[in-house]
């Protein structure tokens, strides 16, 4: 009995004329989103490619590693192959930094970007599923039981003695597949184009990320469906039923997500990047002045000394170069470690706010492991720290012993080459530990969807079907 109910459900769902035209425009924006940003991600694999090339041939032009130290050297943030899928932060126009031993590294706007992309949203995967599927769920769900009530067909189906337990599972379960089966027909459409595009290099454990990202899709579906099918239990009417689905819709898609972040900042402020280099650098300069006053004429004492004198003269200048170096590092690392900790605690506290609406929990869980969300950000970051420290001990491991503060020039002329200047490499982290890094936000899916299931099983079997 239970089969022949959920195929009852499943084929009045799908014969309906708006499932027919929100599943085909769901369809055909999934796949038009794959092939759009598998075209945007061609164009910036290019781009950074040559780039690369561009960047070295930049500081091979420096002369002096005096000048390459000043200047720093350009570097352009990696392309992720998964945001043919989820943009996330991808999205931002911010591709490029400068690599030096000042300040730190962050990202610059990229001049030949149009602007314009930031004016509308991406209608990757993302947009799809959280969306469109979502506000889909809710189109077909509303109806379910409450329009079933207002015709008197709930009344003479439970007239023939059928369970009620029977008919809400089945309501249930054949409501939920005929919703997934557009995103599983965009979802595999989208694979076999991924599959291929030889611009789009998905590695095995990319497509393990993509088959969890599907499951994790599927479960924000199962969410948004059983708020529909409760809310539909509930009311006593389908017009109720879908204005106050609408209001959720964007309670829950809308308001919740992009609200949280901003409620974050005035719970647990951060200062500005700016602030936090203007406070590195005061400091580094109190630090400096106290050593520049022993510095003053050099150039006045070191003409009468002998060659033997001038050497022990400019290696002991030399430590106390290294030393000074050591308290800007010890002051800058200080900094940016406050500064890092109030903003986790921010991104913490947005995420426990926004957390309350399922569609945050799946953007959190799919951008992540797509890397292509905010830890990826935070992880490059890191990189970039990591590389310029790199880059700092380049330098000055070929001016060591070139009198340290550049009168020479700093090692230019012939001597001077970056053929072995570190190249900025960034790998993601491994789908287990990106996966691990998010199974809270997984799991509150899981809770969202056994629990508004559970309200609305409850409810139909305490209510009057007349």
């Amino acid at each position: 009995m239970l089969r022949a109910l959920i195929i009852k459900e499943w084929l009045t769902s799908l014969l309906e004329l708006r499932f027919v035209v929100c599943s085909t425009l769901c369809v055909v924006l999934g796949v038009v989103s794959v092939v759009v940003l598998r075209a945007d991600l061609e164009v910036r694999r290019t781009e950074f490619s040559k780039n690369q090339s561009l960047y070295r041939d930049q500081a091979e032009e420096y002369g002096s590693f005096r000048q390459l130290e000043r200047q720093g050297i350009r570097v352009d943030r990696p392309p992720q192959s998964f945001q043919v899928l989820f943009y996330g932060v991808e999205k931002t126009l911010d591709r490029t930094t400068v690599i030096s031993d000042d300040f730190l590294p962050g990202f610059e706007g990229d001049l030949n970007a149009n602007p314009a992309v930031l004016l509308f949203p991406v209608a990757d995967l993302l947009f799809v599923v959280a969306v469109v599927l979502s506000l889909l769920a809710f189109f077909i769900s509303y109806d379910t039981v409450a329009g079933e009530r207002e015709s008197g067909t709930l009344m003479l189906l439970m007239s023939y003695s059928v369970p009620r337990d029977l008919i809400i599972a089945a309501k249930w379960l054949g409501g939920y597949f005929s919703l997934a089966l557009p995103f599983l027909v965009s979802l595999l459409v989208g694979a076999v184009i991924i599959s291929l595009s030889e611009e789009v290099p998905f590695t095995p454990s990319d497509w393990q990320a993509f088959a969890i990202a599907g499951g994790v899709s599927l479960l924000l579906l199962a969410v948004m469906f059983s708020i529909g099918l409760l809310v539909s239990v509930r009311a006593r009417s389908s017009t109720t039923a879908i204005l106050s689905l609408l209001a959720l819709w964007v309670l829950l898609a809308l308001v919740i997500p992009n609200l949280g972040p901003y409620v974050a900042e005035l719970v647990s402020p951060v200062p500005d990047v700016g602030r936090v280099e203007r406070e590195i650098a005061l400091r580094s300069k109190q630090i400096a002045d106290t050593y520049q006053i022993n510095w003053r004429g050099i150039r006045g004492r070191v003409r009468g000394m002998s060659q033997q004198e001038r050497s022990a003269f400019f290696a002991d200048l030399r430590l106390q170069r290294e030393k000074m170096q050591q308290e800007v590092n010890k002051v800058t690392a200080d900094v940016v470690r406050d500064f890092e900790s109030r903003l986790s605690r921010q991104t913490d506290v947005a995420r426990v706010l926004t957390r309350i609406s399922p569609v945050a929990s799946f953007v959190y869980a799919n951008t992540d492991i797509g890397a292509t969300g905010v830890r990826h950000e935070e992880r490059l970051v890191n990189h970039l720290r990591t590389y310029q420290r790199e880059f700092v001990r380049f330098v000055a491991e070929q001016t060591e012993g070139q009198g340290g503060f550049g009168w020479d020039g700093g090692g230019g002329g012939e001597e001077y080459s970056v053929e072995n200047l570190p190249t900025f490499e960034y790998r993601n982290d491994d789908l287990g530990v990106r996966l691990d890094a998010r199974i809270v936000d997984v799991l509150m899916l899981v809770l969202f969807a056994v629990a508004f299931f559970m309200a609305a099983f409850v409810s139909f079997l305490r209510s009057d079907v007349n």
